[in-house]
């Protein structure tokens, strides 16, 4: 799990233990909480057939939510209640009298977005419980063991936060992609959306940093550095080598 031998007591080594987790407990929770909900985008569909008719449709990486509305000849709008539905593919058919190509890249959009979403939050699960077996581990240990475990979450980290901006990039591109169509009256981001860009993208890099800062001192740093080193001082041998085989000897001048 890495142990170090230096003291346990370095206050710097201490507050980067102690960021990491106060950072890691926020991340979790604001991407654990924007991934399960239904609002990242919401739009409103009129019926091709029914014009007293009108779809509200509310999209979230697992799942979405749907009720039908309707207008009475005195301009009341009386909606059902919200009905909730897993993620399927046939989900971009909402979008009525859109063109076959374009509801495609649609559907192609829809797909990347919400995988990814999945994906980061499988990522921050996984980098979570490594950030949580490494502080049992410094608990016990007095901050001297579980350095390697919080460099792995900060690898795990760090490629979430890369995930987390193609996934909301492409909501943005979805988004765009379903204003377009000809039976869509209204579009909006919503709280999810939002909360996932400030957790998943923001906090999850100042986690990365201080997951990097604590584990400054890991064993798989050192190894790692050490790996670098060997391969640098090779490549710096072969370059002296080949430098040496290329001057002219006296002889031949």
């Amino acid at each position: 799990m890495g142990c170090c031998g230096r003291d346990c007591c370095d206050p710097k080594r201490g507050t980067g233990k102690c960021l990491v987790f106060f950072f890691t407990i926020i991340f979790g929770l604001g991407v654990i909480i924007s991934t399960s909900a239904p609002n990242w985008i919401a739009f409103t569909v009129d019926d091709l057939e029914n014009t007293k008719l009108s779809h509200d449709v509310e999209w979230g990486p697992f799942y979405g939510q749907y009720r039908t509305c309707t207008t009475d000849e005195n301009g009341n709008v009386n909606c059902e209640k919200w009905t909730q539905k897993t993620v399927d593919l046939s989900d971009c058919e909402a979008i009525q009298g859109t063109d076959a190509a374009e509801l495609k890249a649609l559907c192609d959009k829809l797909g990347t977005w919400r995988s990814t979403g999945i994906i980061c939050l499988c990522l921050v699960l996984i980098g979570g419980c490594l950030v949580f077996a490494a502080s049992c581990c410094q608990m016990v240990t007095c901050g001297c063991c579980g350095n390697s475990l919080t460099c792995i979450s900060n690898v795990i980290f760090g490629t979430e936060v890369v995930l987390s901006i193609v996934s909301w990039s492409f909501a943005i591109a979805s988004l765009k992609d379903i204003k377009e169509g000809p039976s869509v009256t209204h579009s909006a981001y919503q709280w999810a959306f939002w909360l996932f860009i400030a957790t998943g993208t923001v906090v999850g890099a100042l986690a990365t940093w201080m997951a990097d800062w604590a584990s400054e001192d890991s064993c798989l740093r050192g190894i790692s550095n050490c790996i670098c080193g060997i391969i640098t001082c090779r490549m710096c041998r072969k370059e002296k080598h080949d430098d040496e085989r290329g001057e002219p000897l006296i002889g031949d001048a």
